[in-house]
């Protein structure tokens, strides 16, 4: 299998999951179903977490298969591990970024500019198709509560009205308070995902799109980043993902940008990886104590 395939079957199993909701409605699936650790995907035997489209592809394939864990390794780590992965179970697939050789052509997607990066397919397994496995204990960046990692990010955030946003201009998020939210889960799956928003600013990481006019496909570009951003550091932060009051406003435009290239969903899941490691990198560094409502 190469890239372009695998984009395309990931991409088209999300799209038909989107359009085949629970009780009709569209919606990503982890704001239908209960993911829990299925999002936080990550290596068994190195503890080290999965990144980018990895993480759909993986949260997906266990969702399908009813896997209850997000660990994950290939045929030789489980091996090395003493666990045998047992006979007849299929593997799902992970792409990962590696230098080319001579011979090989540079790819449009390649994430590091400057160098020429070529993608390759790798199979895994998960920890419940294997025996002689024993849980350990995932090694983990964002240890603290959720309050603890964004305030050492520092980010101006003022706290009231009745929406949610983020305005480049002043370089300030706006957010309801979290009494005006229905439950916590809610509260801080949109401060996430404003945060995500935030990365975005020319003095950050320099990708804003939500400028554009509503409807663009700039504009839903920007903020199909900014959902699966917000549901990656969701799970790193064990917060269960919740369904924003304006979902359905973009769905229909991304499964328009899905539709029209595949490989959208894989440069999306990419740039919502940068965006939540700037903010993880932000927080293990900054000694700002600048207060997030509780």
């Amino acid at each position: 299998m190469n890239y372009t395939t695998h984009a395309e079957n990931v991409t088209t199993r999300l799209v038909d999951m989107i359009r085949n909701g629970s009780h009709g409605t569209w919606a990503m699936p982890w704001h239908t179903h209960d993911l829990g650790d299925l999002l936080n995907a990550r290596n068994a035997t190195t503890g080290n977490r999965y990144a980018g489209a990895n993480v759909l592809t993986l949260a997906l394939d266990a969702l399908e298969r009813g896997y209850p864990t997000g660990e994950w390794a290939t045929y030789k780590q489980w091996k090395n591990a003493d666990a045998q992965v047992r006979k007849g179970e299929h593997a799902a697939h992970i792409i990962k970024w590696v230098t080319s050789k001579n011979h090989d052509e540079p790819n449009d997607d390649a994430e590091t500019i400057g160098r020429r990066l070529v993608p390759r397919v790798y199979a895994v397994f998960n920890a419940h198709q294997v025996d002689g496995h024993h849980n350990k204990e995932a090694i983990t960046t964002n240890s603290t509560r959720p309050y603890e990692w964004l305030n050492a990010i520092g980010a101006e955030i003022h706290y009231g009205g009745d929406r949610a946003y983020y305005a480049p201009g002043p370089d300030r998020i706006y957010c309801p308070a979290l009494e005006q939210f229905d439950d916590t889960e809610a509260f801080w799956s949109t401060v996430l995902h404003e945060h995500i928003h935030w990365t975005g600013h020319s003095s950050r990481l320099d990708r804003l799109d939500i400028t554009k006019p509503f409807g663009s496909p700039e504009y839903a570009a920007e903020e199909l980043i900014a959902e699966l951003g917000a549901a990656i550091a969701a799970a790193q932060l064990d917060i269960s993902p919740q369904l924003r009051a304006d979902h359905a406003a973009y769905l229909a435009h991304w499964l328009d940008i899905l539709d029209a290239d595949p490989k959208a969903l894989f440069r999306s899941a990419a740039a919502a990886q940068r965006a939540v490691d700037h903010l993880d990198k932000l927080a293990t560094t900054s000694n700002t104590t600048t207060e997030v409502a509780r």
